[in-house]
């Protein structure tokens, strides 16, 4: 079992902020509606508004984060593997067959979950916020004759609540078929996610090529490449050449074509392949074996590493952080590191990773 990183802490924060308020607009609406009592009618109903409120002051924050951040994208459906999930969900996962899409920082959701999320997020929320609104602000102008005017809102606004808590109920029952019947919900507490050794292979390898193809974009738009047909020939063999750490991890990167190292809990290096010692070679660093991992950075570097390997020793996995290392003639050049924690005898004995080069 590995456990790698899906959840930034604002997606937890408002994953659970949406859902507490979900089921508290439920819980009132439905007394307001007359199904049970609770608090009463009048404070039902004051509190349904008020979490209605502050709801939509929630959503306003998520879309702008979402927007701004680009993960919108996420949620968009796509036609690709549709079939092979729903087969899964109807008989695969009940044959323990392996899941047809993995879950990544860049890629959270399968093609079902997409849809469902695009209808979620850009479909039935709006409508219950445009008719809860209507419904407040509009009430008395609405409420003509017999009320004629007000009762579609109010039914299109129930019609909305049954199907968001009947979201909430599959999405509860869909968390406990991961790893372990608990590990998407810790997941979205912690943001680390428990896998299978070999998914979690196959979804850091994704993780680190979608981490490279961002530092591709960002070089690119700089003008820090000028032969962009070479650099991603050498991405590409780089990635095909690595199977991401994890899984016997030293074996497969000694013999690749990027740098290995593997350095104690005390902060000493004890041991790099060739590449390592290749992408230092202008540096004068010749044989790193007993340095500290700190040598032959700037200060700022320093922080950085110093703040990364507190990071992976404490059982975290990190990916793509673009570093510089000083050359003997004053250069500069630059790199990507990624390391996961070293253990023998299921203990953390020290950090084991890679770097890329990225300069020309």
């Amino acid at each position: 079992m590995k456990r790698v990183y899906i959840y930034r802490r604002f997606e937890r924060f408002w994953h659970w902020t949406q859902t507490l308020l979900i089921l508290f607009l439920a819980l009132t609406g439905f007394e307001v509606h007359g199904n049970f009592s609770l608090f009463g009618f009048n404070k039902a109903v004051l509190l349904h508004n008020n979490a209605a409120y502050t709801y939509m002051i929630i959503l306003v924050l998520i879309f702008f984060w979402l927007f701004i951040t680009g993960e919108w994208r996420q949620y968009m459906p796509k036609r690709q593997q549709i079939v092979d999930q729903v087969e899964y969900y109807i008989k695969g996962i009940f044959q323990g067959k392996p899941h047809p899409t993995h879950k990544t920082v860049y890629t959270k959701f399968n093609p079902l979950q997409r849809a469902a999320y695009f209808g979620l997020n850009f479909i039935i929320l709006p409508t219950m916020v445009a008719t809860g609104v209507l419904y407040l602000a509009f009430y008395e102008f609405l409420k003509t004759g017999e009320g004629y005017a007000i009762r579609p809102i109010a039914y299109i606004h129930v019609v909305g609540a049954f199907l968001l808590l009947t979201f909430v109920i599959v999405h509860v029952y869909l968390t406990t078929t991961g790893y372990k019947p608990l590990s998407a919900i810790k997941a979205m507490i912690t943001g680390w996610e428990e896998m299978a050794d070999e998914e979690a292979e196959v979804v850091v390898r994704e993780n680190i090529r979608m981490a490279m193809q961002c530092s591709r974009r960002e070089i690119i738009d700089s003008g820090g490449v000028e032969d962009i047909k070479s650099f991603d020939e050498v991405l590409s063999r780089e990635l095909s050449g690595t199977n991401a750490m994890m899984i016997d991890f030293q074996k497969k990167l000694l013999q690749s074509k990027v740098g290995y190292f593997r350095i104690d809990v005390n902060g000493v290096y004890v041991e790099v392949n060739e590449v390592w010692k290749e992408l230092y070679a202008q540096t004068g660093i010749k044989d790193p074996i007993g340095q500290h991992y700190t040598l032959n950075r700037s200060d700022e570097d320093k922080k950085v590493v110093e703040q990364i390997f507190k990071q992976v020793v404490s059982g975290k996995t990190i990916t793509g952080v673009k570093l510089t290392r000083n050359t003997t003639d004053g250069k500069r050049l630059h790199h990507t590191l990624s390391a996961s924690p070293w253990y023998e005898k299921n203990k953390i004995v020290g950090i084991e990773g890679y770097i890329i080069g990225v300069d020309d």
